[in-house]
This record gives structure tokens, C-alpha cells and sequence, in this order.
């Protein structure tokens, strides 16, 4: 048994449950408690690193945390964990590229950024704000930015 799996042993049978632990992620997230979201991401992770909506919403901690690395890192394993691209992952799929898209241009790394964007609008190609997203990435690469 890995140091990881000692935090297990502490829980009760509820808190063994990954989707019993996502809930508490959630509401944590929903209240600005992003550290505690992530640990409780964490645990459903070490119980099931099957389930891509956590690493999605950990993703999502990370990008608040500005732990930009690791909210790619997660959104790219919720990437690997959403295939084969499907309609029913379709929402799942936008949500992890516009993350490790926009942590990418906040790593000034504007490339890869627009990279994402233009996947999650090849999925969701009506998606105003992502088209005017990906617009400000190009005038930003393109050297053309300009203060809204």
C-alpha cells in the first residue's frame, strides 16, 4: 500500500465513494474553497482514476489556484479519459480544452492556447464566446491586441 492509499484508510464508507467525494469537490468549488475541492478530487482519484470529470474538475480548481501546469496536466488526462469522442462527451470535451487552452495563454504560451480553442470550437462551432476567445488569442499572437 502507496503513501497515497494511507489517506483512504481514515475515511468512512460514504467517503469511499468517488461520486460521494466529486459532490464535496463541487460544493466546495461552488463556495471558493478550491484547496478543499482539489483534496477532495484527489481522494475520488485515488478511489477511481477512471472517471474524467475529476480530473476536469480539479482542472478547474487548479486554473482558479493559478497552478497553471497542473491544470493542463488534468484537463490533458481528462482529454485521454474522453475518448473515443462521442456527443454524450462532447460538453466534457469543449470544458477540458477551454481550460488547458486558457492556461496555456496565461503561460503566455499563445499558441497551444489557440490550438485548444480551435478544438473546442471544431466540437461546439456555434459558441460565440468561444470564437471571440479564440479571436483575442490570434489579435494577441498576431501582435494586433488591443484594450476592450
Amino acid at each position: 500500500m502507496n503513501a497515497n492509499f494511507s489517506e483512504l484508510k481514515d475515511l468512512n464508507e460514504e467517503e469511499k465513494n468517488p461520486d460521494w467525494l466529486k459532490d464535496k469537490g463541487n460544493k466546495m468549488f461552488a463556495t471558493g474553497n478550491y484547496l478543499a475541492a482539489v483534496n477532495a478530487y484527489n481522494l475520488a482519484i485515488l478511489l477511481n482514476n477512471n472517471i474524467p470529470v475529476l480530473y476536469l474538475n480539479r482542472a478547474a480548481c487548479h486554473l482558479k489556484l493559478r497552478n497553471l501546469h497542473k491544470t493542463i496536466e488534468d484537463s490533458s488526462k481528462a482529454l485521454e479519459l474522453l475518448i473515443p469522442p462521442v456527443p454524450d462527451n462532447a460538453d466534457a470535451r469543449v470544458k477540458a480544452y477551454v481550460r488547458r487552452g486558457t492556461a496555456f495563454c496565461q503561460l503566455e504560451l499563445y499558441a497551444e492556447g489557440l490550438q485548444d480553442y480551435d478544438a473546442a470550437l471544431k466540437i461546439d462551432p456555434t459558441n460565440k464566446i468561444l470564437k471571440q476567445d479564440a479571436e483575442k488569442i490570434q489579435h494577441i499572437i498576431q501582435g494586433t491586441a488591443q484594450d476592450s
